[in-house]
């Protein structure tokens, strides 16, 4: 598969985080992945803002993990004027514009090392939904077509009164999804969105069509994206869902370094020592293991290599 020597996990799906050069902390890329590798990690998805100062950092960085042998995933731009709203009537070159540089940019990879997902937020704004609906559908349909090897999948989003927002409830997504007709179209389950949204039981038709997972914690105050401590989200649950019905595609820790690196301090140790804490979790959950955070009893169980690095949700 292209250039690189891939590590292949021996396991069904594939365990991975959000990556970014500030967790790097000043070490190599070797000195920092391979050790999260023996804990399972083989995925690792970038956030394409080609825009932003530091993607010059961030496309090194991408470099140095394919040569790691280290799976990709890129999440779309989804910030300040990135929205699929007008992409299917007059906005649609404004639109293409806008998103082509770094849908091409992750074609390119998928081009030499294989098909890979890149998750989507769909339209969003004060138009009619019906209209959004079209424009979303419009733009993933733009991606099937013109890039072979990418595999967009759209994410589960947040539920806000204030805005139309398409892909904030589970069953619009399955109506979608299935009305695109491509095995290569999928649903990004952001299980943290999928808590702040209710927790509702998934609809028929919903768990077939994830491709890929989002998973990160919701802090007592409601921060969103925290990592996995406070017990705010039933992950386990959802995973095992998915690992019964043969899921194969990735569950990335998707957690906010700075939230990381606040709970650390607040408890002298080191924002790997979380990042590893939570790997191992997911590591249990998705190979189906026993182990975890009580939240009930208030205690881990299932081994102290499970929870190296964790602590109480009530410590917070």
């Amino acid at each position: 598969m292209g250039r690189y020597e891939v590590f292949k996990p021996s396991r069904r799906c594939r365990l991975g985080f959000n990556m970014h050069p500030k967790w790097l902390g000043g070490r190599t890329a070797g000195e920092f992945l391979l050790p999260l590798r023996e804990l399972g990690v083989s995925v690792l998805e970038f956030t394409l803002d080609i825009s932003s100062p530091d993607w010059p950092e961030v496309s090194s960085l991408i470099g140095e993990c394919r040569r790691l042998g280290f799976l990709l995933t890129f999440h779309a731009p989804y910030k300040g004027p990135y929205n699929p709203a007008g992409f299917s009537g007059a906005k649609r070159g404004e639109v293409e514009r806008l998103y082509r540089p770094a849908i091409e940019y992750a074609a390119r990879i998928a081009d030499e090392d294989g098909p890979l997902t890149i998750v989507v937020h769909g339209a969003e704004g004060d138009r009619p939904r019906g209209e959004l609906r079209r424009d979303t559908s419009a733009f993933l349909t733009w991606i099937l077509e013109e890039f072979p090897n990418l595999c967009p999948s759209i994410e589960l989003l947040v539920r806000e009164e204030s805005v139309n927002k398409i892909g904030d409830n589970k069953a619009e997504l399955v109506e979608i999804v299935s009305g695109l007709g491509s095995p290569r179209a999928g649903i990004c389950w952001d299980l943290g969105h999928n808590a702040r949204n209710g927790s509702k039981p998934a609809p028929p038709g919903f768990i077939r069509l994830v491709r890929h997972v989002h998973v990160h914690d919701i802090s007592p105050d409601g921060v969103d994206h925290s990592p996995l401590i406070f017990g705010n989200v039933p992950y386990e649950k959802h995973l095992r869902e998915l690992v019964r019905t043969g899921y194969e595609g990735a569950v990335i820790l998707e957690v906010n370094g700075y939230l990381v690196s606040r709970f650390a301090a607040a408890e002298g140790k080191l924002p790997s020592q979380i990042l590893k804490g939570n790997l191992r979790l997911l590591y249990r959950v998705t190979s189906q293991e026993k182990g975890g955070w009580n939240h009930q009893e208030g205690r881990f169980f299932g081994g102290e290599a499970a929870v190296e690095g964790m602590k109480s949700p009530a410590s917070n």
